[in-house]
C-alpha cells in the first residue's frame, strides 16, 4: 500500500510538491515572458506613434517653405526705376480679389489674418490664418488671367514706362508676350492655411486645412482641404529681426508652432503631443538678409 500510494504522489518521476512548483516557475516564467512582450510592443507602438507625428510636423513645414518660396515677386524680374526698396506687399485682404487692386511694384507676401474678419470665409472657422500669396513665373502657358507688366497692358493708369504690374487678361499676342518675356509676368495665386478643432459631433481628429482662392472669380474660395490629421494646437506669430529695416507686413517673417498628436479621432495624451516651430522667411526679407551679410564681411 504504502508503495502504491509513493507511485502515486510522484510526477514524472518527480514528486508531487516538486511537480507543483516546477509549474508554478514556469507560469511565472511565461507570465513574464508575456509582459516583456507586452511592453514591447507599446514601446514600439509609441515609437511608430512619435515617427509618425515627426514626419506629417516635418511634411507639414516642407509644405509651408514651399509655399513661402515664391510668396514674393522672382527675384529675375527687373524693378521699376526709382523703385522703393520697401520689402513685401503693404497689405492684402483675402475677400479682394486681386484684379481690383492698382498697379504696385510689390506683390506677393505672407500675412496673419484673423477668418472671424473676413467675410468670404465660413463663420464657423475663426481661427488665425496663414494667408500666402504666390507669385510664379510663366513659362510657355500662363492663366488666362495673369499677373502683367503694367506697361505692357491698355489699362488706365498705365505709364509708357515700367512702373509695375498688375493683374489683368493676356490676349495672346505676339507683340505683347516680347514685352511680357522683357519685363517679367506670371501667376498669383491665394492660399489660406488654418486650423479646425476637433467637433465633438464628428468622429474625427483636428485638421490643418488649405483653402485655394479660385483665379478670376473674386472672393470665391475652395472648400477645405485636409493637409494633416491630430493637429491639437496651432499658433501664429511674427519674428523680430535685429538691425533689420521697417518691414512691409507682407514681408514678416512668421513663425509657426504646431502641436501634432494622434493621426486618427481618439484624441492623444498629453505627454503624447510633440510641439514643432519654424520661422517662415519670404524671399524679399531672405535677399535682404543676405545683401546684409555680405555687406558686412
Amino acid at each position: 500500500m504504502v508503495r502504491s500510494a509513493e507511485k502515486y504522489a510522484r510526477c514524472g518521476g518527480a514528486s508531487l510538491v516538486e511537480c507543483l512548483v516546477a509549474s508554478a516557475l514556469a507560469l511565472s516564467l511565461l507570465t513574464g515572458i508575456v509582459m516583456v512582450a507586452a511592453e514591447l510592443i507599446a514601446t514600439t507602438q509609441a515609437m511608430e506613434r512619435r515617427s509618425d507625428q515627426v514626419t506629417r510636423a516635418g511634411q507639414l513645414f516642407m509644405f509651408l517653405e514651399r509655399m513661402v518660396a515664391t510668396a514674393g515677386l522672382p527675384s529675375q524680374w527687373p524693378q521699376p526705376a526709382g523703385a522703393s526698396l520697401q520689402l513685401g506687399a503693404t497689405s492684402a485682404d483675402p475677400c479682394t480679389p486681386p484684379s481690383a487692386r492698382d498697379i504696385s511694384t510689390t506683390w506677393g507676401g505672407i500675412w496673419i489674418v484673423d477668418l472671424a474678419a473676413l467675410d468670404c470665409i465660413d463663420p464657423d472657422d475663426s481661427s488665425q490664418a496663414l494667408y500666402i500669396e504666390r507669385v510664379e513665373t510663366c513659362g510657355d502657358v500662363c492663366p488666362k488671367q495673369a499677373l502683367l507688366p503694367a506697361v505692357c497692358t491698355k489699362q488706365k493708369g498705365a505709364l509708357p514706362s515700367h512702373s509695375g504690374w498688375v493683374v489683368g487678361e493676356w490676349g495672346g499676342d505676339v507683340g505683347d508676350r516680347e514685352c511680357l518675356d522683357q519685363f517679367g509676368w506670371g501667376s498669383l495665386s491665394q492660399i489660406l492655411i488654418y486650423h479646425r478643432r476637433r467637433v465633438a459631433t464628428r468622429d474625427r481628429s483636428s485638421d490643418l486645412v488649405m483653402r485655394q482662392a479660385f483665379p478670376g472669380k473674386g472672393d470665391q474660395w475652395s472648400t477645405p482641404e485636409a493637409l494633416i490629421q491630430g493637429v491639437a494646437t496651432w499658433e501664429l506669430g511674427y519674428a523680430q529681426f535685429a538691425d533689420v529695416q521697417a518691414l512691409a507686413e507682407g514681408a514678416r517673417p512668421a513663425v509657426v508652432t504646431v502641436t501634432v498628436g494622434a493621426a486618427s479621432g481618439a484624441t492623444a495624451a498629453l505627454e503624447e503631443l510633440i510641439q514643432l516651430r519654424r520661422t517662415l522667411i519670404a524671399p524679399s526679407l531672405k535677399r535682404a538678409l543676405l545683401a546684409r551679410n555680405k555687406a558686412g564681411s
